[in-house]
């Protein structure tokens, strides 16, 4: 028995948050909560055309339609829809990501027409068929697909949608009709028959109405791209019957010498032995020449039949279940070790977080100490004395007013604000003892959170740990449950900025 390695610990990571929490951001993401993907997935749809899901974050993914190429799970999917590193998640025969999610890798990247083919790891499904010929001039397709994010939100079915194809000319590249365009959605185009006549590629994000800029990859070029991958396409899914009911008779005359064809060369190996030891085992040796036959047969044309994988598990995992012990629980001991280093990262991130903070409130502290008049000392601020007052305007969440202030110089001003030890102090219990710093002049004032509990907006935008934000006059500020305004006035006056 094959045993495959387990995904790396960051996609355990990723898929296991995803299943926990997973929300919808923009038109290229979607809903998948309690692990599942939200887009049912019918009998109908062909088992070579599989939904792809791209791991945007532990929260977020986006999904496409994939077409499976070899029964070595080599996956067709649109241009650029990954790159090098990203989580890539192939869903297998049902909608848990968890339970049907194999890991893919980029395999080949095709910037020339636009696609990429993917390496789907276990994913053993029957590949998509073509058929010998192109299109003619009014022939049907069908797009099959899976629909756009937001109908995936809503529990959409996938896409069953009609089309014609129209040839200008002999040797001239098919394109849909007019009469009936397509939605601007990611999928390929089957026949009648059931063979891939075209990959359609969206254009930006996908939606079901139609756009110039979609993009239809023919069959042509889909084979001289399998063919610079080295795999050869799966034949036709289904006879020719469009002919004459005689050719019909035809082609299934020649179906069973084909068959017959193919069990000769067998009983040719030992042609002296059996006939001269037991004549009435040779119809039992055809008999089982002729059962080996029809499964291969199947195999080609039952294409709508997922393939048999339990076979491949159910009767070794007895003989090996030690070895798979020994292996399972060296993957645990790597996801363990994996554990360890992110808390320990985790450690060393509010370990210097906090250095960083106390190197911050000794700056503050020195840069805001006063002068002693009875000292006669003078600090290194005495040529910026206090020219202007920084006033705090605002309420409480509970409708409390909130009005504070605090000398300083206008060319000049670095202020922390909290409920400590700060120069600007508001007593609530949703404000940090540290929780921003204003830094700065009068006509270049800078906001900045200092790691703070419940966060820091200024005009309804967060403002994250670190980062340095821009006040201007009417700016509305919100720390915690406080929401206020800045007034910088000279000293003496009671409005300003």
């Amino acid at each position: 028995m094959t045993v495959f390695p387990l995904p790396s610990p960051r996609a355990l990571l990723l898929t296991w948050c995803l299943c926990l929490s997973v929300t919808t951001a923009g038109a290229q993401t979607v809903d998948t909560s309690d692990g599942v993907f939200a887009a049912s997935q019918d009998g109908d749809v062909p088992p070579y055309i599989v939904p792809v899901l791209r791991l945007v974050s532990s929260t977020h993914v986006e999904p496409t339609t994939g077409l499976v190429l070899s029964e070595s799970g080599l996956v067709l999917v649109p241009g650029g829809f990954a790159s090098a590193g990203d989580e890539i998640v192939v869903l297998d025969g049902g909608t848990d990501i968890v339970g049907n999610g194999r890991t893919a890798r980029i395999a080949r990247d095709l910037p020339m027409v636009g696609l990429q083919v993917l390496d789907v790891y276990g994913l053993r499904r029957s590949p998509a068929p073509f058929a010998d010929s192109g299109m003619s001039d009014g022939d049907p397709v069908r797009l099959r697909a899976f629909p756009p994010a937001e109908q995936i939100v809503e529990g959409a079915a996938p896409l069953d949608v009609a089309a014609t194809v129209t040839v200008f000319g002999e040797n001239a590249e098919p394109a849909v009709s007019g009469d009936n365009s397509l939605p601007n959605v990611t999928g390929p185009l089957l026949d009648a028959c059931g063979n891939v006549a075209a990959f359609s590629v969206a254009n930006d994000i996908q939606t079901m109405a139609s756009s110039p800029g979609t993009r239809y990859r023919w069959r042509t070029t889909l084979l001289d791209a399998m063919e610079r991958l080295g795999v050869t396409p799966a034949p036709s899914a289904c006879i020719d019957r469009s002919a004459v009911p005689e050719a019909d008779e035809a082609t299934a005359t020649d179906a069973p010498e084909e068959v017959e064809a193919e069990p000769a060369p067998e009983p040719s190996t030992p042609p002296v032995e059996p006939e001269a030891e037991t004549t009435p085992e040779e119809p039992g040796a055809e008999m089982d020449d002729a059962a080996g036959a029809t499964p291969e047969a199947d195999e080609v044309f039952d294409l709508e039949i997922l393939p048999p994988i339990e076979t491949d598990t159910s009767p070794e995992p007895p003989p090996m279940s030690e070895t798979t012990r020994d292996d399972t629980g060296r993957y645990w001991g790597w996801l363990i070790l994996a554990g360890a280093l992110i808390a320990a990262g985790l450690a060393l991130h509010f370990w210097r977080r906090r250095l960083a903070t106390a190197a911050h409130a000794e700056q503050g502290e020195a840069m805001q100490t006063p002068v002693s008049p009875a000292s006669g000392e003078a600090s290194e601020f005495d040529t910026a004395p206090a020219d202007s007052q920084l006033r705090l305007e605002g309420r409480f969440a509970d409708g409390r007013p909130l009005s504070i202030s605090c000398p300083v110089n206008r060319d000049a001003i670095n202020l922390v604000i909290g409920r400590g030890h700060v120069d600007l102090r508001i007593a609530s219990a949703a404000i940090s003892r540290r929780h921003a710093a204003l830094n700065g002049t009068a006509d270049t004032l800078t906001l900045t959170d200092l790691g703070s509990s419940n966060g820091t907006m200024l005009n309804g935008v967060p403002c994250m740990e670190g980062e340095i934000f821009y006040v201007e006059a009417g700016d509305t500020l919100v720390l915690g449950d406080a929401r206020f305004t800045l007034e910088l006035a000279p000293i003496g006056e009671t409005g300003g900025r």
